[in-house]
């Protein structure tokens, strides 16, 4: 097939899927869209199909070879038809939906990928060894993107999420490795690679390379390979920032959810390089303790790093909230 795909061939392989997947009276109540759908489908998985014999240099071009026998295209092929019956208009007696989600979870089965037919996903998608690759209803993709297996693009909890928009947003032309988790309702940029085994509850601007180091997520806005490394923790009343660090850097403690810890302020008492020392403030009364771990994120002009729960800072927190002074430290 390579750089040509045989338009009728790929019908043909569509509406087998179809007739396998489905009960024939589900077919039937399709019948009426059954053209446009598998038209329309077949124009999104061609140019899914021509992206992966692209950009896949193990399947050497063979655009045959991808549709007739890689599992993790079965996830893709399955998805581009269910996301279009997901969206049919109906009277609300739930068959099209009943549908999809049907087509969805054959596409599980076959690949070990699951994608929510209510997902949206651009063109040119490609999703290579996608076993345990998980992504959400409410989840975003834009075009050219390019994700490995077990990566998850899923919400922030774990259960009774709400509703509405709870998963991530990628935009064009992001590469997502093996193993990575985006969480919650998070904007990816542009032209953002996310290294392996990260985990991602922040927004990344476009043009980023976010890659963890031991417990370290950083996001580094330049082309350099040439990594910022950070560590901190607090000790004897004092929190400690070590590493590539100087006075212009902001230091923010995070809750668990990544959110900016209210009522805390950080005074600096040493600023020296590769050494920032603060002594912690509580400025506000709040009855109600964060949630634990607490986090770090230090800012820089061309750098966002968020150190992963410093030895020391949540149960030194947590002990300048519950106690009655309104300083720590001397």
């Amino acid at each position: 097939m390579g750089g040509f795909i045989d338009m009728h061939q790929l019908h043909e392989e569509l509406l087998a899927h179809l007739v396998k997947t489905l009960a024939p009276a589900q077919m039937q109540q399709l019948q009426v869209h059954l053209a446009s759908l598998i038209q329309e489908a077949a124009q999104d998985v061609a140019e899914d199909l021509l992206a992966y014999a692209c950009r896949d240099p193990a399947s050497r071009g063979r655009g045959k070879l991808i549709l007739e026998s890689y599992a993790s295209f079965k996830a893709v092929l399955y998805y581009r038809l269910a996301h279009r019956v997901w969206n049919f208009s109906e009277p609300s007696n739930g068959v099209f939906p009943s549908i999809a989600l049907t087509l969805s979870n054959q596409g599980k089965l076959l690949s070990g990928a699951e994608i929510h037919p209510a997902a949206r996903i651009g063109r040119r998608f490609v999703l290579d060894h996608g076993y345990g690759t998980v992504i959400g209803e409410t989840c975003e993709i834009g075009n050219d993107c390019y994700i490995l297996c077990g990566v998850t693009l899923g919400a922030r909890g774990i259960a009774n999420n709400p509703d509405g928009k709870r998963h991530p947003r990628l935009g064009n032309n992001v590469e997502v490795g093996a193993g990575a988790r985006v969480l919650g309702y998070v904007q990816i940029g542009d032209n953002v690679f996310i290294s392996p085994s990260c985990v991602i509850t922040q927004d990344v601007p476009a043009g980023t390379k976010v890659k963890v180091v031991n417990q370290i997520q950083l996001q580094k806005n330049d082309e350099s390979d040439q990594s910022n490394y950070l560590g901190a923790f607090a000790l004897d009343e004092r929190l400690h920032v070590v590493g590539e660090v100087n006075a212009s850097h902001r230091v923010t403690v995070l809750d668990a959810d990544f959110h900016p810890l209210p009522g805390l302020m950080l005074e600096p008492t040493v600023k020296e390089r590769h050494h920032l020392q603060f002594r912690l403030h509580r400025i506000e009364s709040d009855e109600r303790l964060p949630r634990l771990p607490l986090n770090l994120k230090v800012s820089g002009p061309e750098f966002e790093i968020t150190l992963l729960s410093p030895p020391g800072l949540s149960a030194m927190v947590r002990h300048l909230l519950q106690a009655s002074p309104l300083i720590v430290g001397g």
